[in-house]
């Protein structure tokens, strides 16, 4: 019997139960702090999440668009070979790479409407990915093959002379400029 509590009334003429009427505390300011700043790392991994979400899709839409002139230039380098039309500014042997690039990427030619989705001002064809330029984040960059001096049947890929002629086969190597400026590998194609 002693442990049961004893409900008689004490000096004040209150039961013990009675004297509980105060709500018990179970958070303090330092949990209700605790929570706050639980919702707000919450919110931040969110925001990160949807930024790096969106930064991917972006990666993904200049690959297919990287995929889409390898395919292109593969396709055109055989008619290319056999004489045929491909595209004015690319016909003629002794026309510049430069200038055949120019008709690719002009308004009306096959790859006009190829925007940086990375960065907005940015080029969308360029020589090289370059860290002191920001224009180049994003932008997709063609490099010409040569034979090694001691294997002819591997290529070495350099960047594209601008006074480049378009006689013969142009093996090419496509990639686009990453989010840190690394190249990322899309493809190879013979012009």
């Amino acid at each position: 019997m002693s442990d049961f509590v004893n409900s008689t009334p004490t000096e004040g003429g209150v039961s013990g139960r009675a004297q509980l009427s105060e709500p018990a505390q179970y958070l303090r300011k330092s949990d209700y702090l605790w929570i706050g700043s639980f919702f707000i790392v919450a919110l931040i991994n969110i925001w990160f999440g949807i930024h790096n979400y969106n930064e991917a899709h972006k990666i993904v839409d200049t690959k297919a668009n990287a995929q889409r002139l390898i395919q292109w230039l593969a396709d055109k380098g055989t008619l290319r070979e056999q004489g045929q039309e491909v595209l004015a500014g690319c016909n003629d042997p002794t026309n510049l790479w430069q200038d055949c690039l120019a008709a690719m990427t002009a308004a009306g030619g096959p790859f006009g409407s190829f925007r940086n989705t990375l960065e907005p001002k940015g080029r969308v064809v360029s020589e090289s990915c370059d860290r002191s330029d920001l224009r180049t984040l994003g932008s997709i960059v063609i490099e010409r093959g040569t034979p090694k001096p001691s294997d002819s049947s591997a290529l070495v890929y350099t960047k594209m002379p601008t006074s480049q002629t378009l006689s013969g086969k142009l093996p090419l190597k496509v990639y686009i400029c990453g989010r840190s400026f690394h190249p990322m590998n899309v493809g190879e194609a013979i012009f």
